[in-house]
């Protein structure tokens, strides 16, 4: 942006290095609300980002408000935010560098996906998204199995191609098997990462909305999922 509130910001952080909003408020003369605007606005944008996670809690709890603008004046003449959804020093996203070796950033897509999930296949990893396509992380899956650090083979039905695992996951998975069904009752939000429906559970899939829940039994998603107003 070349005008406005969110211009203004990072402007006075590109001069200023990292800020608190109440910095910010006072080197732009904007209101609270403004500042919180502006530096959600940068944070779509990918060009801001905060050093603590109050502001990513307040964002996906939905807590963010427009306080009235008397308040908000108030706050600004103490020097302080009160409970503001913009906490934390924000700065600038410093420039990404073009990644020449691509062999060596995939095994570390392909590690930090094994790692979170100890299963990885195709469907999956495309789920996931990220920067690296499917099959130079296949290779490096290979390389990975050629180390003797994971195991190629069929962990997961259901899915065709490769499947990979860590040595952990596959002993996971066996226990599961033998254990007897208690009926054993799960519920997640269906923005959190195991919202796996219609991904690696066949089905529909639930939408990653904050008022929706999926709710696994043993393991498996119950007949139907919550859904939210």
């Amino acid at each position: 942006p070349t005008v406005g509130a969110t211009a203004e910001i990072v402007e006075a952080l590109r001069t200023s290095g990292a800020c608190f909003a109440p910095d910010l408020a006072t080197a732009t003369r904007r209101l609270q609300c403004d500042v919180e605007e502006a530096l959600w606005d940068g944070v779509a944008r990918g060009l801001l980002t905060a050093d603590g996670f109050a502001a990513i809690r307040a964002l996906v709890s939905g807590a963010r408000s427009s306080p009235r603008p008397s308040s908000s004046v108030s706050r600004l003449r103490r020097g302080s935010f009160g409970r503001s959804n913009a906490a934390g020093r924000w700065s600038l996203v410093g420039a990404v560098d073009a990644v020449e070796d691509r062999e060596s950033l995939a095994e570390v897509v392909a590690d930090q996906l094994l790692q979170r999930w100890g299963v990885v296949f195709r469907d999956l990893a495309v789920h996931e998204g990220g920067c690296v396509p499917w099959r130079e992380l296949q290779w490096a899956l290979r390389r990975f199995e050629d180390r003797g650090l994971i195991r190629g083979g069929r962990f997961v039905a259901g899915f065709s191609g490769e499947q990979f695992a860590l040595p952990a996951a596959m002993d996971g998975l066996k226990a599961t098997r033998r254990q007897e069904r208690t009926g054993e009752r799960v519920t997640v939000n269906a923005c959190d990462p195991l919202n796996l429906t219609g991904v690696v559970i066949r089905g529909p899939r639930t939408p990653a909305v904050r008022t929706n829940t999926v709710t696994y039994v043993d393991g498996l998603p119950e007949g139907g999922t919550t859904v939210g107003p």
